[in-house]
């Protein structure tokens, strides 16, 4: 890579990211970081940016082999989620009964049915370094 991709490189990498850390390892941390990379095909920044959202709670982000299966149930989440929002409307509009518990669980699972969406999407989500290696 010669010096100016390379800049333009760090440069979108800090727009993505905003910050920068240093972090001393051992030989073999450094070792087993870069082998699990080589294994993911991902910079030794994901591997580490992956294990800090594993630690706090995130889903990790799916391989190759799962990513269809993990969009086609995104895809019908977000259909589930049309559905709630029409239901809620429905309600809203006078079409249906209103029954004020019976909203306040649709909009409830609703939002339980976005934020698992998110995080499915998110598991597909990956590294520039995977998105840009795929078909």
């Amino acid at each position: 890579m010669d010096a100016d991709a390379e800049k333009a490189a760090m440069k979108s990498a800090s727009r993505r990211y905003g910050e920068v850390t240093h972090i001393r390892f051992s030989a073999d941390e450094l070792a087993n970081l870069k082998a699990i990379a080589e294994r993911d095909g991902v910079t030794v920044s994901e591997v580490v940016r992956r294990l800090v959202r594993a630690e706090v709670g995130h889903l990790p982000i799916a391989s190759e082999a799962l990513r269809p299966a993990i969009v086609e149930m995104t895809e019908q989440l977000r259909r589930v989620g049309v559905n709630f929002n029409q239901a809620v409307r429905a309600m809203n509009d006078g079409r249906v009964a209103q029954d004020e518990d019976l909203e306040q669980a649709l909009i409830a699972v609703g939002d339980l049915v976005r934020k698992f969406r998110d995080e499915l999407k998110a598991m597909t989500g990956g590294s520039r370094k995977a998105r840009e290696a795929r078909p």
